[in-house]
């Protein structure tokens, strides 16, 4: 998972400045819902329980061949509500 995760953020941080992400993050969108939402996320959260599982479902559901910013099979409010809470 960590080896994928590291492969697709070289494969961001290659994209040319226009549309690079800040150091130490990676974007993903978060798919379910009315509307989908990007997240620009810190690195740390790779460390996040409830977000490798997130990961995890991306992975079983879309699988290895996501091109650009990584789509995760969740609503806004519920990653938003994951985020929030590792920081706590």
């Amino acid at each position: 998972m960590l080896r994928f995760m590291a492969e697709k953020l070289q494969a961001i941080l290659s994209l040319p400045k226009r549309v690079r992400v800040r150091k130490g993050h990676f974007v993903v969108i978060a798919t379910r819902g009315r509307e989908p939402q990007r997240f620009l996320i810190k690195l740390c959260y790779l460390h996040n329980p409830e977000f490798l599982k997130l990961l995890k479902q991306a992975e079983e559901e879309f699988g290895f061949s996501q091109e650009g910013v990584i789509a995760i099979p969740c609503r806004p409010d519920e990653l938003q509500k994951i985020l929030t809470m590792s920081k706590s």
